[in-house]
């Protein structure tokens, strides 16, 4: 009897706890420095939670590894609710996998909240290439096994994930040619300097408008308005897309209220005009989910990029 009365005032004094939370400032750790997309991100959809629950949400850029260190710090942090995580899908289901000593279990040093954004991207050739339709490339790439190149941000980045994923369900043979960023990755393909690239629409729709680029399948997009008449990748090469995200993450083992306070004023904040049609316009799309929801993409998306980068044989720079 006396256990089962003091395990019932743990728990009050834990859902007390968690009614008062915050009560204090709360530390956002983003993991990428300060004006890339994750930064600009966060502290649109956080200063709109600070509104929200009425306490300062602020961001602390912890930059470096791939987002290991940020994630890391996060995962060794109290858990309080007093120092969250905004997570990329690399730092989840790439990291793991190149850096052969990780400071954090992606499955288990956290405490899902809430996804934030999904990104649309495409898979783009440069126009003087000559083929307009997936079809089109892929015939030429079967045709000339070893002799077509893709540009991408660097070994391990979204855009060199993403083009091995479709190359793997498509059955292609091109060569890798990594860039030291997407912009400089970008400006070899409008220059005709590599066959391909798979990247974000936003970042590659002035190149499609200059005639530059011809866009051939869409990764991901969720509204018919993204690149019009450009068919999904997934329609003609099932299991063919690797979509980036983010989400927001606590230290595993922090109080299911607060994670539920927190999922419930993030979802209002993405739900808002102001900061999804600012999100749209950034190539981004808002997307919200149930902690059960982000659980299950980060497990399915963890032991798919396994065997991926196993057979891309994918080691760090």
């Amino acid at each position: 009897m006396r256990k089962l009365l003091f395990c019932i005032s743990l728990l009050a004094a834990g859902a007390a706890a968690a009614q008062d939370w915050p009560k204090k400032p709360v530390r956002v750790v983003v993991p990428n420095s300060a004006g890339s997309l994750s930064d600009l991100v966060s502290r649109l959809v956080f200063a709109k939670v600070s509104d929200l629950l009425g306490q300062q949400f602020y961001i602390d850029n912890r930059p470096g590894a791939g987002g290991s260190i940020g994630a890391e710090l996060v995962a060794k942090s109290p858990p309080d609710g007093y120092t969250i995580l905004q997570i990329s899908d690399g730092q989840v289901t790439v990291n793991p996998f190149i850096y052969p000593k990780l400071g954090y279990d992606p499955l288990r040093d956290f405490a899902p909240v809430s996804l934030l954004t999904k990104l649309t991207q495409a898979l783009y050739v440069p126009s003087s290439l000559g083929p307009k339709t997936l079809e089109d490339f892929v015939r030429m790439a079967r045709a000339n096994p070893g002799k077509l190149t893709f540009a991408s941000g660097g070994n391990g980045h979204a855009t060199h994930l993403s083009m091995g994923l479709f190359l793997w369900k498509a059955n292609l043979d091109l060569v890798h040619v990594p860039y030291k960023g997407t912009g400089p990755a970008l400006q070899a393909a409008v220059a005709g300097e590599v066959s391909a690239l798979m990247i974000a629409t936003s970042i590659a729709q002035p190149f499609v408008a200059s005639g530059k680029l011809i866009p051939l399948a869409t990764v991901g997009a969720s509204t018919p308005d993204v690149l019009p008449g450009v068919p999904p990748l997934a329609a003609s090469f099932p299991g063919a897309e690797l979509q980036s995200w983010q989400a927001v993450v606590a230290p595993a083992k922090t109080p299911p209220e607060i994670v539920r306070a927190l999922h419930d004023a993030v979802a209002k904040a993405l739900a808002s005009r102001e900061v999804s049609e600012k999100l749209k316009a950034g190539g981004t799309d808002a997307v919200s989910s149930t902690p059960q929801e982000l659980d299950h993409l980060m497990h399915e998306e963890y032991t798919r990029n396994r065997e991926l980068i196993s057979r891309m044989k994918l080691k760090v720079d």
